[in-house]
């Protein structure tokens, strides 16, 4: 992923192929808006002119009712239905209501009512539509206002015997001198008559009645079914006329709506999106066809540039490791296009000065042995050290002088463990054998001083790293207990778990403050080849830790301003015999 042909490769896709993906694609959101708004507008033209047909077609139906409604005949029928005999309410019935002509509707079902109960209809009603009819709530509250009017679409609750969806205008007929109601008139057109008007609209088209239901639609099953659980129903309620874009069964759905202001209906048309933008989804996918031809034909050409270039590149590479396995004792022949022409011959001069660069290493290397063994001819021997500190001590024993023996005793025991035996690795019995004698040194000083051990004797074969405890040990003496006026109490504890091994130091010194730990805690977590301002024993510790077993392990600090500190070291946890 490194090489030159696939840079090349990733510096076109980024600086070439995405951008003009993404240009493409905005120039294609672009267009798409534009012409949705055209198409909206177009929409709502075609709308205003189906609205504008229904108007008239209800306009027309008002008419009628107005024209029976200000009859005389039908005036002092409804006054004084005594006064008319069946066969003179028969001939007004054929007279009178059978007599509707329009060009808008083919059929209609006219009823009249007066406020005594009686009726006539141009079509037969039983006596329990009619009561059903006339005991309703909406007809007294009309019956009780003059000049009121209201539209109905009976579909399940009819008034006729015939079950054909009807659209009803019912209108009361209001005596103008008294403005008292004398009847009412219901003026029914068939909802077929109204259909056609929706037919010339694409997609699905609906007239809704205010409370959702389907009054009309070229759709015959949904006549007569509610609209009001459909998402769009909310804005078409809300708006008068307008357009939104819905997605329903994970498809997008352009719905354009308008309002026939004659009663408050909407005409509401539900259309595919795919299927207004079918030609643009068919151009796009042209476009889209052709960029992947050229995008397959530009990285092709790509690829093959890239090729060209690193072909050479890798063939020089070969020949440069070949040269190092031949300790740079040969040269390159000078070969090629001209830029890698310059670089062997560039290599090959480099190759002469680092020929000449290994021959002075190895010369001030072998400076360096010689005088590295002249120093170690001149260091005492630690050995011969320890020997006399050993006769030192018998001398003092057998002058009964025990305090001195025990002294040179525990110093010879610390200068052993820190000679140690040709690893800086010891189980961990070791290292307490050392730091008794340490604390038995310690206590010529500390005279109060008590050292306990809580470890079990399993883990006394554990892997440590030697002198790890002395220099946190000599912490809590210098630092902890020395300022303290109470006895020194230094506690060591040991415990495994999970593949971890933590050896806990703890003492009852007065411990350390916030900022103090904290700042102790930083030098902690610096880096092992940084330098802290002040050197700390226990941050070389934690350093061979971490040098040793990795960064998961090292040491923790806890401590509390006059309750003593804890130091936990975190080992792997590892059996290793003296």
């Amino acid at each position: 992923m490194n090489s030159i042909r696939y840079k090349i490769f990733f510096s076109t896709l980024v600086f070439l192929i995405i951008p003009f993906i993404l240009t493409f694609n905005w120039m294609n959101k672009k267009l798409e808006n534009v012409i949705e708004q055209k198409i909206g507008s177009a929409a709502q033209d075609s709308l205003y002119l189906v609205n504008f047909n229904i108007e008239l077609f209800l306009e027309d139906m008002l008419q009628s009712s107005l024209s029976i409604a200000t009859n005389p005949t039908i005036t002092k029928l409804l006054k004084e239905p005594e006064a008319f005999s069946p066969y003179e309410k028969l001939r007004l019935n054929d007279a009178v209501l059978n007599r509707l002509h329009s060009s808008y509707f083919t059929n209609t079902d006219v009823t009249l009512f007066d406020r005594k109960g009686n009726w006539l209809s141009t079509s037969y009603l039983t006596e329990n539509l009619l009561q059903e009819y006339i005991g309703a709530t909406w007809y007294r509250q009309m019956m009780s206002k003059p000049y009121q009017q209201k539209w109905f679409f009976n579909h399940k609750e009819r008034l006729y015997l015939d079950r054909k969806p009807i659209i009803t205008l019912v209108k009361t007929i209001t005596e103008l001198q008294s403005s008292q109601n004398i009847g009412m008139v219901a003026f029914s057109v068939n909802e077929t008559d109204i259909r056609g008007y929706l037919k010339g609209l694409k997609g699905e088209v609906y007239l809704v009645d205010q409370a959702g239901t389907v009054v009309s639609s070229p759709t015959k099953a949904m006549v007569g079914q509610s609209l009001s659980k459909e998402s769009y129903m909310h804005s078409v309620s809300a708006g008068r006329n307008g357009q939104e874009i819905i997605e329903k069964n994970g498809r997008k759905w352009i719905v354009n709506y308008d309002t026939v202001q004659m009663n408050g209906w909407k005409i509401v048309q539900v259309v595919p999106y795919d299927t207004v933008f079918k030609e643009i989804y068919d151009i796009r996918h042209t476009n889209i066809i052709l960029f992947i031809l050229i995008l397959i034909v530009f990285l092709l050409i790509t690829m093959s540039i890239a090729y060209g270039i690193s072909k050479p590149l890798k063939l020089l590479r070969k020949r440069m490791r070949e040269l190092e396995d031949k300790g740079f004792h040969s040269t390159l022949s000078v070969s090629g296009p001209q830029e890698i022409a310059s670089l062997i011959e560039t290599y090959n001069k480099m190759v002469k000065e680092i020929r000449g660069l290994l021959i002075r290493v190895k010369e001030e290397y072998e400076q360096k042995e010689d005088m590295r063994f002249r120093a170690l001819q001149a260091q005492i021997n630690p050995h011969f050290i320890l020997n006399t500190l050993n006769n030192i001590k018998w001398m003092a024993y057998i002058r009964n002088d025990g305090e001195v023996g025990d002294m040179l005793s525990n110093l010879g025991g610390i200068l052993e463990g820190s000679v140690g035996r040709g690893s800086s690795l010891i189980p961990l019995r070791q290292e307490l054998s050392y730091i008794e004698n340490y604390v038995g040194l310690m206590k010529m000083k500390f005279p109060d001083l008590t050292l306990e051990f809580d470890i079990a004797e399993e883990w006394m074969e554990q892997e440590v790293i030697q002198i790890m405890l002395q220099p946190i040990i000599e912490n809590s003496l210098m630092h902890g207990i020395e300022p303290s006026n109470e006895a020194g109490r230094i506690m060591l504890q040991a415990q495994g778990d999970s593949g971890q091994f933590m050896l806990e130091v703890r003492d009852n010194g007065v411990g350390m403050d916030e900022e103090r730990l904290k700042l102790i805690r930083e030098r902690l977590a610096a880096d092992a080849t940084a330098a802290p301002p002040e050197r700390i024993g226990i941050k070389n510790v934690h350093d061979r830790i971490r040098l040793q077993y990795g960064d998961d392990f090292g040491i923790r600090i806890e401590s509390m301003k006059d309750n003593g500190t804890r130091v936990q070291c975190i080992l792997p946890l590892k059996r290793r015999e003296g």
